[in-house]
């Protein structure tokens, strides 16, 4: 039996459109008349979903937190291991995403490294961005019996970033098995 591919809805379109290239080509190289080009849709249509690239752009970071989110509340908590093992098993679901054709690094970080550093509203959203996913890593790294949670939790950020900035530098998606290495390392002298 054979299936059809799921027809995908116009904002849809402009969202994965818009996500691909502001990761790909970079947010100021990316115009509206290149996202329009690209997704097929109409230069109307943008605008009725979105109103502008601003607008966009915040729709392409809640796309990619939404994705962190559906890791910390949905795929973790439903494996049957423990909290040491759910915390590397989140490298598994970053190879995995680095497998994918669309992956071209985090958007956060992305923007982050093309934007001003000051008062820039891009680094708030990435900062609150961390700190939500910080909140929820700590939770588990509590959970592994951790010492010093709050320390052994920054170092595990740092890992993450490094690794997702070293799968989109070289292009190879294995590199989070070598991350995950490293957190069983830093949460076996957690303890």
């Amino acid at each position: 039996m054979t299936t059809t591919p799921r027809k995908i809805s116009v904002e849809e379109k402009i969202l994965q459109t818009a996500r691909r290239l502001f990761c790909q080509a970079g947010i100021h190289a990316t115009g509206i008349a290149r996202i329009i080009e690209e997704s097929g849709v109409s230069r109307r249509s943008l605008y009725t979903h979105y109103g502008s690239k601003e607008n966009l752009l915040k729709a392409v970071f809640e796309t990619e937190a939404d994705m962190w989110f559906y890791w910390f509340d949905i795929e973790l908590p439903q494996k049957k291991c423990s909290a040491e093992e759910r915390i590397l098993a989140l490298f598994d679901l970053m190879q995995e995403w680095f497998r994918k054709d669309d992956f071209f690094g985090c958007v956060f970080i992305n923007a982050v490294a093309e934007h001003e550093k000051c008062n820039s509203w891009i680094q708030e959203i990435a900062n609150a961005h961390r700190e939500k996913i910080t909140a929820k890593l700590v939770a588990m790294v509590a959970a592994s019996g951790a010492h010093d949670p709050e320390l052994i939790t920054e170092k595990l950020n740092l890992l993450i970033d490094g690794t997702i900035v070293a799968a989109m530098v070289t292009g190879d998606g294995k590199i989070a098995h070598i991350g995950k290495q490293a957190a069983a390392d830093i949460l076996r002298c957690a303890k």
